[in-house]
């Protein structure tokens, strides 16, 4: 048998023994020979094991039921790892990638539609590569430990420590897996650009200016937990509180891939704090969601000047030498669709002209592809209208408190922890609802 010594660390060798590094006391447990391999290639287990032993505190495990976890966790990163390259072959992708970025021919500015294709490419397959790896430890960890659990030496409290160990992998495993299987969802043409949300106040005066302040917070901490950055690149503040109207920028992994479902009303019934009588209200809010593309992807699309009705106006703000007092400010309609596109970022007319064409574009190719049509131009007025005035999702904090998603019937009662951003299982149910209605009209066809 192989002994196992030491309460608060081991060193780990080839020997038949691993000794205390550090701990004056012992404890051992018998270990036989067949199940050597899997202790010393899992020395965590053996320290967590060591330093969790110095407690004499049990708990009681449905060993049944842990076993099922792992057994779920297993299945499911085993069919996500049918969907991607082995761990060999993308080595072998990231070697050959890195190798073109060190030419330095490979810098220069000639080559950057090129550059900026590697360099994504690099860092998506090395993300990639890094996760299987992980679910590697993940699985080895939790199957070793389940395998030391079931040694017959072992007493209660030393297995219920490495099933708690066996637990923490799995369900670490099989979260991981989850999210994998939604990112797989993200499969649309823009799912992996920058997202432009533009919040705007619907009727309801100053509640519902205060609801566009809550639901800017809502997405910013939706943002942080999937580790997105946000900017705020334009904002109109409400009369009282809140905002009129909120521009963010969201820039991450597929942002506009989770983001694209927010698109529609959000509605808001409360007690208001705005209100004398403190009576309940239903106030609106509208939440319009577009991809940033790339230059390479519009500078192709035309949009004749007979379609757009373009107007310059005075900027806003607080004053100065320019802000008031030129038109610098561009609104552009597209008149077949009704798309308004006002742009104040910039103190020069034609810089703002060309950002909002660039926007107008971008939202009318996302539009074809959420409606699946050939082409920009197929889309009217009546989609545009039906698409964004939609109530998506309604949040009732009064008489009684229930988030709800209309298109997929997803429910919460945790109003406060989704507008504080745990917005993934939502989220999560309309991928796989869109998934779903994707695969039956295919079959259909």
């Amino acid at each position: 048998s192989l002994l196992l010594k030491g309460v608060r660390g081991f060193r780990v060798s080839s020997l038949s023994t691993v000794r205390p590094s550090f701990s004056p006391h012992y404890r051992h447990i018998q270990i036989p020979v067949s199940q050597r391999s899997s202790i010393i290639n899992r020395p965590s287990l053996l320290i967590r094991w060591a330093s969790n032993n110095k407690s004499s505190t049990t708990s009681s495990f449905d060993y049944t039921q842990i076993k099922q976890l792992v057994r779920k966790a297993i299945d499911l990163t085993e069919q996500n790892q049918e969907s991607v390259l082995s761990i060999d072959k993308l080595k072998i992708i990231i070697a050959d990638l890195e190798r073109e970025s060190s030419d330095p021919e490979f810098w220069e500015d000639s080559n950057s539609e090129r550059k900026q294709y590697v360099n994504a490419q690099l860092s998506q397959q090395t993300q990639l590569l890094n996760r299987i790896q992980q679910w590697e430890t993940f699985k080895g960890d939790c199957l070793a430990a389940l395998e030391m659990a079931e040694i017959d030496d072992c007493s209660e409290e030393e297995k219920n420590m490495f099933y708690e160990e066996c637990r923490q992998s799995a369900t670490a495993l099989l979260e991981d897996g989850k999210r994998y299987e939604l990112e797989r969802l993200l499969s649309g043409p823009y799912d992996n650009q920058p997202a432009r949300v533009i919040l705007t106040a619907g009727a309801g005066g100053t509640e519902s200016n205060d609801w566009v302040a809550d639901l800017k917070r809502m997405y910013e901490r939706y943002a942080e937990k999937k580790g997105f950055r946000v900017t705020v690149e334009d904002s109109q503040p409400g009369d009282q509180v809140g905002f009129k109207s909120v521009e963010l920028l969201v820039e991450g992994t597929n942002a506009y891939g989770w983001l694209r479902g927010e698109k529609g009303a959000h509605r808001l019934v409360r007690l208001s704090p705005f209100n004398a009588n403190n009576k309940r209200q239903t106030t609106f809010a509208g939440v319009d969601v577009s991809p940033i593309l790339q230059d390479a992807v519009l500078k192709d699309i035309k949009i004749p000047d007979s379609d757009l009705e373009i107007t310059a106006m005075r900027s806003g703000g607080a004053g100065g030498q320019n802000v008031n007092k030129v038109n610098s400010a561009i609104r552009i309609r597209h008149i077949p669709t009704g798309i308004n596109i006002k742009v104040t970022q910039e103190r020069s007319q034609s810089l703002n002209r060309e950002i909002a064409l660039k926007r107008l574009k971008g939202q009318l190719l996302a539009i074809a592809n959420e409606e699946k049509l050939k082409s920009f131009e197929a889309i009217k007025g009546d989609v545009v209208e039906a698409s964004w005035g939609a109530q998506i999702r309604n949040y009732v904090l009064h008489p009684y408190k229930m988030v709800k998603d209309q298109r997929t019937n997803w429910e919460t009662t945790d109003t406060n922890g989704f507008l504080d951003g745990n917005l993934e299982d939502c989220v999560g149910s309309l991928l796989r609802q869109r998934a779903k209605d994707e695969q039956e009209a295919n079959n259909s066809e």
